[in-house]
């Protein structure tokens, strides 16, 4: 087990490191993959907003659910 840990921990040094230290890459990235990283970016974005909108939603309605019953009562005891 202790194995184990011991290279686990080699590895996460070892790729932090290499982003510390990394040599200079001649690379091309045509047009086409900015527009696409950026309409991932974009459909990323809109998604984790839907998300949060039904979310809200759901937490709305469980509060004004709680909220309503409680109100309700009141008013059948007075």
């Amino acid at each position: 087990m202790k194995q184990n840990s011991c290279l686990i921990e080699i590895a996460i040094l070892s790729t932090i490191l290499n982003f510390f230290f990394d040599q200079e890459a001649s690379a091309y990235l045509d047009p086409g993959t900015g527009s696409y990283v950026l309409q991932m970016l974009i459909a990323g974005l809109l998604g984790a907003l839907f998300f949060l909108k039904l979310l809200w939603k759901k937490i709305k309605a469980f509060l004004g659910n709680s909220f309503s019953k409680n109100n309700d009562e009141k008013r059948i005891e007075n």
